[in-house]
């Protein structure tokens, strides 16, 4: 931790303990303030007495924004017959002084409802007591945001034995550093000549080699203008380089932390942008250094380790500026070889002259319009959000994280994070196999990916590719030696001699996801050519392939014969394919088409959660909960696997899942919960159960309502996480049956074509009159405009009328994107006094009180509003609120990986 963060850090640890030692002042100071009040009461016989006592006294207390209750107009008293104001009490107790109708019965009922106040003033302190404690049981938990390993047996007296996982977590840790080094310092020489002679294929024919020499042209410009800078580095720069790094895995959490200061120190800014420029200014001779970097590897969230370069931070800056401009120039040049009609192929058949002359005629020019179909929204989209979507399409952007960790979407840039991308895609996969099943029958599906891409990339491959796009010797030279970089392996506490790479590429670097989109280019242009028009979908090495089962054969040798030409292998393992209702085809690969938990059943056609890994998962979390020491800690754990690992890998709920996907999730969390804690008969089988019992054991407090599990810290809970409301939220909004879009569309199609074929037989065809519009034929006078052909006399056939759908049907793509889009919340119902709660301090000062925590409340209001007065639990100024939200922000890792 950095020294600033260090003083916030121990800043917020003395903030939080002078909370806690002035709240139990507090609440002891509470607790004889309302005995001594209560003796007082309980000895006064008169009623009207009884209540100004309790009345005067109530008034008197503080609220957390330190005005007396009785100055507050509308501060209500919760009581069972109703709301009662504190001032409305007072006035009412005055005329009871000389309206002898005001009947005894109220005044008793008044100090029942005084009384309340003040159990409901106890318990919120005895609550915030609570949660105090529990902060504290948390700060003492050196394991609140990493938890120790899990252990993996027992010794022999009975007791937990550490060394088994730490033997096998050492074990596997070596074999990694093993496969590593056997990768990186062995390099591997493709065939150079044979990888020029593919792309001389690919590029074969007039069309494409124009292309080819514009972008050979536009690469050496790029290398040109990048050359020419002499100082480009500022404050600006500077700014969303920094960014950058701190959005991905490359840099430690330690000089993430100094990054981050770097961005509030104006004065260090300027100091690095000098150095920086200074370094650029010598680019032909920069180097990595002698020293070598040290390499090692490290826990990602998702458990898994990868071997990763503890690289100097300048270094880092210098090298992310330089692989972010090559990546947004050279990203915008490729997309101009997609977007080019004469060489990127389509993946459906043209309309010919006459086809267009014919639907023209009949239908009129709209309908010969392709802008409108599906095909255009399909390629749109593979442009704009697929494409090379590695690499940034600016640098303010800053370049994506990996697809598996938890960025949030940049509100200024507004761009979809990796996380949001492939959910897209799977909603697209799902989809586009729906409509192409529901209207040709046969549908197939390969998912794979590269093994080891990253570290076996062949040097050579790189180098031939990139200079065969044009790539400037100089810029060769450069790229060489980021390339070979010298490393030190870390063994523990020893460092290994210094070896320069010979292989691969190192991970998260700006420069490296630009290379390796370049090559795997390489992969689309090939499918695209060499298998009909067909799109390779790639989020890196990781690709999908879909539709027609012959072009997606196609497509799939397409892929096999570029991964092999560029000295890349299939990750066997990780490729499956799927041919609903038919045999698989045997040139497509074997295993199963997987997305996080779901996988598609090559039977019904339909996603379904694999339980099988659920349980394997979940077994893992038990373990990982069972090893937190601090109800916090659990909590955490709970919130970043339940709460966010499971909800990923489930799938977002949309229209092409149909409703049984929602049930399904739900099944599954039910059943989570049964595996967690339905083997204690004693903790209950449920969340919400287990933590009553912790809480009950560790700290003598029972009878906890749900609500102090499920509210936000702002109102006195813990945040734990319902996996079951989010979903319930969407339920009825999903539509029940995914194909029942597609059997709209068909009826629909139907109709416009019966009321097409009236119209044309009542009006006539369309024609272009004198000043090129198309009008009804029988609005036209001048008879020189007939068409003279004897086939047009007959309307279209009903299938020449839906020949190009996929290019013309504006009623296709809208059944498409029905199926494509995700249910909005159907909100509970909020009853009126909540809704009045809600308007009070502090609900209405939250910002966390979304959808979830709205039904949340709304379930919980009855026992709140009795036992708390309002919707919260504990007021906010008691709360240590700066040191939860310090310890929140560390993330959770899995422990172990299957």
């Amino acid at each position: 931790m950095s020294s600033s963060a260090g003083i916030l850090s121990q800043t917020l640890q003395s903030i939080t303990n002078t909370k806690i030692s002035e709240l139990r002042k507090q609440r002891e100071s509470f607790a004889n303030f309302k005995g001594d009040l209560l003796a007082s009461v309980d000895t006064t016989t008169d009623q009207v007495v009884r209540v100004r006592k309790l009345l005067s006294a109530i008034g008197g207390c503080t609220t957390e924004s330190g005005k007396k209750l009785e100055d507050l107009q509308d501060h209500d008293v919760s009581s069972s017959t109703g709301n009662l104001s504190l001032k409305n009490i007072r006035r009412f107790l005055d005329q009871s002084e000389y309206d002898p109708s005001i009947p005894r019965p109220l005044l008793k009922e008044w100090e029942h409802g005084l009384r309340r106040v003040l159990d409901q003033m106890t318990r919120k302190l005895d609550y915030a007591d609570l949660y105090a404690r529990l902060l504290t049981e948390w700060l003492a938990d050196t394991s609140a945001a990493t938890t120790p390993p899990p252990q993996a047996s027992t010794g022999e007296n009975g007791e937990p034995s550490d060394e088994p996982f730490e033997l096998v977590a050492q074990t596997k840790l070596q074999q990694l550093r093993e496969m590593f080094e056997s990768y990186v310092f062995t390099p591997l020489d493709s065939d150079t000549a044979a990888i020029t002679q593919y792309l001389d294929g690919l590029f074969d024919g007039e069309d494409a080699a124009k292309a080819l020499k514009a972008l050979r042209k536009e690469v050496r410009g790029i290398g040109s203008f990048l050359t020419s800078f002499s100082n480009p580095f500022n404050h600006g720069v500077l700014e969303w380089c920094i960014k950058g790094l701190l959005k991905n895995d490359l840099l430690t959490e330690h000089k993430k932390t100094l990054l981050a200061d770097f961005l509030q120190n104006k004065v260090v800014l300027a100091e690095i942008t000098d150095v920086l420029n200074m370094r650029y200014a010598s680019l032909d001779s920069w180097t990595w250094g002698d020293e070598g970097i040290s390499v090692e590897p490290r826990k990602q969230l998702n458990g898994k380790y990868r071997v990763m370069m503890d690289e100097d931070i300048l270094q880092a800056i210098f090298l992310h500026y330089i692989g972010l401009s090559w990546s947004v120039e050279v990203k915008a040049v490729l997309r101009r070889v997609v977007q080019n009609k004469k060489v990127w192929k389509r993946p459906e058949p043209p309309m010919t002259r006459d086809e267009k002359r014919r639907r023209e005629y009949f239908l009129g020019s709209a309908s010969a319009d392709s802008t409108q179909g599906l095909a255009s929204k399909k390629r749109n989209a593979y442009e704009n959000e697929y494409f090379l979507a590695q690499l940034p399409d600016t640098v303010q952007a800053g370049g994506r994280g990996g697809y598996d960790d938890e960025e949030v979407r940049d509100p200024q840039t507004n761009l979809k994070t990796p996380f949001e991308i492939r959910q897209q895609l799977l909603l697209q996969i799902a989809s586009e196999l729906l409509v192409h099943r529901a209207q040709h029958g046969a549908v197939a599906v390969v998912q794979s990916d590269i093994q080891w891409f990253y570290t076996s990339l062949s040097h050579s491959t790189i180098f031939t590719v990139m200079r065969y796009f044009g790539m400037p010797e100089n810029w060769m030279t450069f790229f060489k030696k980021y390339l070979e970089t010298p490393l030190k392996m870390v063994y523990e506490s020893d460092e290994s001699e210094v070896r320069h790479r010979k292989r691969g590429v190192p991970i998260a670097h700006a420069i490296s996801n630009f290379m390796a989109e370049i090559v795997l280019f390489v992969l689309d242009f090939a499918v695209n050519q060499e298998a009909q028009g067909a799109l390779l979908y790639r989020l890196t090495d990781d690709l999908w392939i879909w539709g027609d089962p012959r072009t997606t054969n196609d497509a799939w040798k397409s892929v096999q014969r570029s991964v092999n030409i560029l000295g890349l292998t299939i990750n066997k393992k990780k490729s499956g394919s799927v041919y609903p209702n038919r045999e698989v085809s045997p040139d497509l690969p074997d295993g199963d088409v997987k997305w996080g938990f779901l996988k598609l059943d090559p039977d019904s056609g339909r996603w379904l959660i694999d339980q099988s890994d659920v349980d394997r998962h979940t077994q893992r979390l038990k373990r990982q909960l069972n090893s937190s020491k601090s109800v916090f800690s659990f909590i955490q754990i709970w919130n970043s696997c339940v709460g966010r690992f499971f909800k990923r890998t489930f799938g977002q709920p949309a229209n092409c899942f149909g409703q049984e996907h929602v049930d399904m999730i739900l099944d599954t969390h039910k059943r989570i919960q049964e595996q967690l804690f339905g083997e204690d008969s004693t903790t209950g089988k449920s969340v919400t159960d287990h933590l009553r019992k912790l809480i009950a054991d560790r700290f003598d407090v029972h009878d906890i309502p749900d609500a102090f599990l499920y509210l936000p810290e702002e109102l006195g809970g813990l945040s734990l996480c319902n996996p079951f409301v989010s979903y319930l939220l969407v339920r009825d909004k999903v539509i029940k049956s995914p194909e029942k879009p597609m059997q709209e569309f068909f009826e629909l199609e139907k109709e416009m074509y019966k009321k097409a074929e009236e119209w044309f037989h009542t009006y006539g065809g369309y024609v272009k009159n004198s000043q090129g519009y198309m009008v009804l034929s029988s609005s036209e006078r001048d008879s020189s405009f007939t068409t003279g052909r004897a086939e047009e006399e007959k309307f279209m056939s009903f299938t020449e009328y839906t020949q190009h759908r996929t290019t013309t049907s504006s009623g296709l793509k809208e059944a498409y994107e029905q199926l494509c889009s995700t249910p909005r919340n159907d909100n509970i119902n909020v009853t009126r006094d909540v809704a009045d709660a809600f308007f009070k301090p502090p609900i209405m000062q939250v910002d966390s009180c979304d959808s979830e925590q709205t039904w949340l409340l709304q379930l919980s209001s009855p026992e709140l509003l009795q036992r708390f007065g309002g919707l919260s639990i504990v007021d906010k100024g008691l709360l240590p609120l700066g040191v939860m939200t310090m310890l929140r922000s560390k993330k959770v890792t899995w422990q172990e990986v299957l």
